[in-house]
């Protein structure tokens, strides 16, 4: 298991990845968070864990709703253990991404809109995932729907704190 992980993970950037398309760099170590989500009325502590891999050219996360610290043997409502891979892609100066989990993989474009970063679902342009500010002791991130009028409604919301 140390070859896989040792041949997955990244020390760094790559020096190919030019820096104003490095999206997602400061996000690279592990966070605690706080999710809400607005359609169920409930919210729940998660971690989440980045690093680079593949030679610096992509970003892997893992999230984990609710954190391993306060997972109960009674089931949480929002209950997630998923990964996501953020891959650059020289020729179109996005990010091409897939996260999946048990049962589902979603395939996302991110690009920088003004100081947001905007994940756009490949099959439904109407879902967004938007890191609303990223700095280097927290960021916030949110799930929305685009409505028929343009306005965005915030289906879910992540506040988070660096841990290292």
């Amino acid at each position: 298991m140390n070859s896989f992980i040792e041949t997955l993970t990244s020390k760094g950037k790559s020096a190919q990845l030019p820096e104003e398309y490095n999206y997602f760099g400061k996000l690279i170590g592990s966070w605690k968070l706080d999710y809400t989500d607005h359609n169920m009325s409930c919210s729940v502590k998660g971690e989440w864990h980045f690093s680079w891999v593949l030679e610096g050219m992509a970003v892997q996360d893992v999230i984990i709703l609710p954190s391993r610290e306060t997972k109960t043997e009674i089931p949480h409502p929002i209950t997630e253990y998923g990964t996501t891979l953020r891959v650059y892609n020289p020729v179109t100066h996005a990010w091409d991404v897939a996260y999946g989990y048990t049962g589902k993989i979603m395939r996302l474009e991110a690009t920088k809109q003004h100081d947001m970063i905007v994940l756009t679902n490949i099959d439904d342009e109407r879902r967004k995932w938007v890191f609303v500010e990223i700095e280097d002791h927290h960021f916030h991130w949110q799930n929305v729907t685009v409505k028929d009028d343009g306005e965005w409604y915030i289906n879910a919301d992540i506040y988070a704190e660096r841990i290292s």
